[in-house]
């Protein structure tokens, strides 16, 4: 999966870390995110009065793929069992990446109730350009975060950050209301959204769920209702998935970084389930950890290796490869109204990583089968237009399509397919990726035919003038 709600859970989890369980009687602003010391707050006011707070957010050369955060930290306690509204009219100046506001309660586990406006990013010299989220207050609820997002540079501001939370309890969640607000989500966020005969398809999901019981009956109504979309990719969690993914991390397999003869370096990418942090940076250190190790000994290229990578979370995937793909954008995901937002390698999240060699101009074969999906395609995409890249095997499973999280009142989670991967040279995919090389798949023959015809190709190319090797289209 792949998501700007990712980035910004994990803003929040960095403030909640910095701040968690200190008094706060006045409103006291800061700045937090993944590159602090590029970023700087201004806030008077307190956003539960009437007139609002005013902040502004700057950002200044930030690294590649950073972000900042205006942050203030208020007391649940008085807002249990009610709705939270945060409004404000956003200006920005040279918001190249976009703006917005964020909304979070924490309770027994952090982040129980999450919102912001990361969907209606606010680009570019704008003025008071008006944003609203909202969250549920859980009986549970300690804390509140909130505050404004800035991703790269420029600057954000805002008169009149305001939080209500005076409004009527909410309902007690039934079957229909947990059904209504996945089909709020879907409607408002998904790519095909626009393709559904909505008119048709709602009176049959609510004919699929009872007026009362547990919220779980409306389970099925919702994955009729994500299959409906035809995108094959989005998804739902359960609750208790929701909660390992939240604070998990792991890999399909341990990642595999050797030499090969013919001065060549091997990497075999799994797939990374969870966003638990230090799992992920855990992750990405061992791959570039082995990438240093291995370095001296690949002089004539890389073998990266994606056939067995079925995706999950993209971002510790791409740092890990960092050294081979550089600082600078690597790709996109492009939304129905053509909005396209960029994707780094280096990740907000890895700070504390290591560099790596820079071997951003060394020649590298991938390698992709039926098996690469999902984020293992964001990987794929990741290495087209890069120069002296060549791809061999079969084509990919189809899924190059990028899912945004939304969180449901009862802990469960849709992942929604909210747009398409686009390569760094702006050509957007969708479907399969084709192999700039087909390499018929044996199962009866010996060895290895598709790393054979890479290697083939990666000797050839031993000492060989610089190319650029323009991506496939998809199928």
């Amino acid at each position: 999966m792949a998501c700007w709600i990712r980035t910004a859970g994990t803003l929040l989890v960095l403030l909640g870390a910095s701040t968690a369980g200190r008094a706060q009687t006045t409103p006291n602003w800061i700045v937090t995110g993944s590159d602090r010391m590029h970023y700087t707050v201004q806030g008077i006011g307190d956003p539960r009065d009437p007139q609002g707070a005013r902040v502004t957010l700057r950002g200044v050369d930030p690294l590649p793929g950073q972000f900042g955060a205006s942050g203030l930290v208020l007391d649940a306690v008085p807002y249990r069992g009610h709705r939270l509204t945060l409004t404000a009219d956003l200006s920005t100046r040279d918001a190249t990446q976009g703006a917005m506001i964020w909304l979070r309660v924490d309770g027994a586990r952090p982040s129980e109730a999450f919102a912001n406006s990361q969907l209606q990013p606010v680009f570019g010299t704008t003025a008071a350009a008006h944003r609203e989220v909202r969250v549920d207050v859980p009986a549970d609820g300690e804390k509140i975060f909130l505050g404004t997002g800035l991703i790269g540079a420029g600057e954000v501001s805002t008169t009149d950050l305001r939080l209500a939370g005076h409004m009527s309890p909410v309902a007690p969640l039934t079957p229909p209301r947990l059904l209504d607000a996945a089909i709020a989500i879907v409607r408002g966020h998904a790519l095909r959204a626009a393709q559904v005969d909505w008119s048709t398809l709602v009176p049959k999901l609510h004919a699929m769920v009872p007026a009362k019981g547990p919220p779980a009956a409306a389970y099925p109504a919702i994955h009729a209702l994500l299959g409906a979309l035809g995108d094959h990719h989005s998804l739902m969690l359960p609750p208790t998935v929701t909660q390992r993914f939240d604070h998990g991390g792991f890999p399909t397999f341990p990642p595999k970084v050797e030499a090969m003869s013919g001065d060549l370096g091997y990497i075999a990418m799994p797939g990374f389930s969870g966003v638990q942090p230090a799992a992920q940076q855990a992750f990405a250190r061992r791959v570039i950890d082995g990438i240093t190790r291995v370095q001296p000994q690949a002089r004539c290229g890389w073998v990266v290796d994606l056939r067995q990578d079925p995706g999950g979370n993209m971002r510790p995937m791409l740092a890990g490869l960092r050294p081979l793909l550089g600082d600078g954008v690597v790709g996109g995901f492009r939304r129905a109204g053509g909005q396209v937002y960029p994707v780094y390698a280096h990740p907000p999240s890895s700070a504390d990583l290591p560099d790596g060699p820079a071997l951003e101009h060394a020649h590298v074969a991938v390698l992709l089968g039926p098996h690469t999906a999902s984020s293992g395609e964001v990987v794929a995409v990741a290495f087209r237009g890069r120069p002296d890249t060549r791809s061999f095997g079969q084509p990919t499973a189809g899924l190059s399509t990028a899912n945004a999280g939304y969180r449901l009142p009862d802990g469960s989670e849709l992942f929604v397919t909210t747009s398409v991967d686009v390569d760094r040279t702006g050509h957007a995919y969708g479907g399969r990726l084709l192999p700039d090389q087909a390499v018929p798949d044996d199962p009866a023959a010996k060895g290895d035919a598709t790393l054979a015809a890479a290697r083939q190709w990666l000797t050839g190319a031993c000492g060989a003038p610089a190319q650029r090797v323009a991506g496939s289209p998809n199928l």
